[in-house]
């Protein structure tokens, strides 16, 4: 009994030993680790002090700033208008077909001219009666020159033809549908023999040599647009693109969704604008012209106002740092004017402004004058 009390001691005394050389072994790696890392800082700072903190910066230079600001719209033809009937006759015939071309005064859609009741325009009857007062009226121009009648009956029946022909003209209109402008037939929507219902378009034709992209634009957008600034489109899937411009703006938006209605124009001698299809343009909305400029990411804000850090050769002891405010003027997305002080030529910090501070010896790690 004795011995196994010998030797359950021995076994809990050699396990509280290594736990006790764990123990030291981990201080001693903690330890060791601290005073590593310090070494390394202070390696870190020393090396600092000497050559300079790291930073990348980039050449304030002369150049140009543009703005563009992105819509989408509807596009249509530059003039473009429906084919209707005023009443509900019949189809005789559809004499031009989709993708044919027009010129003002073509026939696109004959209808029957028999009016289907007498309150609508009948042509046979509207030219029975003009016949009827031409006759009478030339009767009555032979009388008057012999005297026969007197001039009030002759005003009457002139006027009798006048009423006449133009009940001819409005049967003739009713009857044979016409293009008011030379165009591209875009659809048709009826055939032979179908009925043309009143004030409905039975076909659409559009100009396509030029177009308009009808479109809305947000408040900032909106704010941003004027008439007669230049507008870009471009196809990524076919690589087609086109220059216009911005043609109208409404006085007012809409006052339910806020969006302020426009129209913009742009040429399309090849017709890749199909009349239809939504389209995304950019427009100019802001643009200067050799000007100094620099990457935005170069600011910080100080006190309402903004500063950059200009790198300066220093007292024979490398480059230094001096924090410099500036004017701004136009900004785009990457790149901002400035209008106060920078010249062309400065050496601006465009990366490790943060660990920097005014007058502090700094090493050029990237960009520079050829950047």
């Amino acid at each position: 009994m004795e011995s196994q009390g010998k030797r359950k001691r021995g076994g809990r005394a050699g396990t509280v030993g290594i736990v006790v050389i764990i123990i030291v072994a981990v201080l001693f790696a903690y330890r060791f680790s601290r005073v590593l890392r310090r070494e390394t800082f202070a390696g870190i700072r020393a090396v600092q002090e000497t050559e300079g903190k790291p930073v990348e910066v980039v050449t304030a230079a002369a150049g140009d700033i543009e703005i563009w600001t992105t819509l989408a719209g509807t596009v249509e033809g530059s003039v473009q208008y429906d084919i209707v009937s005023t009443n509900a006759i019949r189809v005789l015939e559809v004499v031009r077909k989709e993708g044919e071309r027009v010129e003002a005064g073509d026939v696109v859609i004959r209808l029957e001219k028999t009016a289907p009741n007498p309150m609508l325009h009948s042509y046979s009857r509207s030219k029975a009666v003009y016949e009827d007062a031409l006759a009478d009226a030339r009767r009555m121009r032979n009388l008057y020159r012999e005297g026969a009648v007197s001039k009030q009956m002759l005003d009457k029946a002139e006027m009798a033809l006048k009423i006449a022909k133009s009940d001819l003209v409005n049967a003739t209109e009713s009857s044979e549908l016409v293009a008011s402008h030379a165009g591209i037939v875009m659809s048709v929507n009826v055939e032979e023999g179908d009925m043309a219902e009143a004030h409905t378009p039975l076909a659409w034709i559009a100009r396509t040599d030029s177009v308009r992209i009808v479109f809305e634009a947000g408040s900032r957008q909106a704010m941003a647009l004027e008439v007669g600034q230049g507008a870009i489109w471009h196809s990524r899937l076919t690589g087609e693109s086109g220059e216009g411009f911005v043609g109208r703006l409404d006085l007012a938006a809409d006052p339910e969704s806020h969006l302020l209605g426009g129209e913009a124009f742009f040429a399309n001698p090849d017709g890749d604008l199909v009349p239809g299809i939504l389209v995304s343009f950019r427009v100019l909305t802001g643009q200067r012209l050799g000007i100094i400029k620099i990457p935005v990411n170069c600011l910080m804000e100080s006190d309402g106002g903004f500063t950059v850090y200009v790198v300066e050769p220093g007292d024979g002891s490398g480059h230094r740092a001096r924090l410099q405010a500036v004017g701004t003027g136009l900004r785009s997305s990457d790149e901002v004017e400035i209008v106060t002080g920078l010249t062309p030529g400065d050496m601006v910090v465009e990366f490790g402004q943060t660990r920097i501070g005014d007058g502090d010896l700094v090493k050029i790690i990237g960009g520079g004058e050829g950047k």
